[in-house]
């Protein structure tokens, strides 16, 4: 197709027909989106493509869907969500189970009152926690 056919489908007149239009509407959605693939080639290929990203810290690989920001964890009746807060710091909240459990985390004991938060002394998410009831019996929570 010859560059004035092409741009004679663009042009619109008075006295076209029904198909006309159509042809012409047809051809239009074409150039925009042919336009609009040019620019984000252009963009792309000058570094100016900028891609919007969740927080790095939910930016993860495929094989690991698990959060890095929000994880619960549970074994028997215990349920522990652990949080992390944008002042870089990790805590767990009892949401299930008997009252009066203890996290041990590096012979650490930090006693959990459901409902209530406590800071955890870990520097990244933990994949499980160490959890001791009443009666001195551990709960592996993951």
């Amino acid at each position: 197709m010859s560059r004035t056919l092409y741009d004679a489908l663009l042009d619109a007149s008075p006295a076209a027909t029904p198909e006309e239009d159509l042809v012409r509407a047809f051809a239009q959605s074409g150039r925009h989106h042919r336009a609009a693939h040019d620019l984000a080639t252009a963009e792309m290929l000058e570094g100016t493509y900028v891609q919007d990203l969740l927080d790095e810290s939910e930016v993860r690989l495929a094989a690991d869907d698990r959060s890095e920001v929000d994880r619960t964890l549970s074994a028997g009746p215990y349920t522990v969500q652990v949080q992390w807060s944008p002042a870089g710091l990790y805590s767990a909240t009892q949401l299930s189970g008997p009252a009066g459990a203890t996290l041990v985390i590096d012979k650490q004991f930090l006693p959990l009152m459901p409902g209530t938060a406590v800071d955890l002394p870990v520097p990244v998410m933990p994949e499980s926690l160490s959890l001791m009831d009443m009666k001195g019996k551990t709960h592996i929570l993951r």
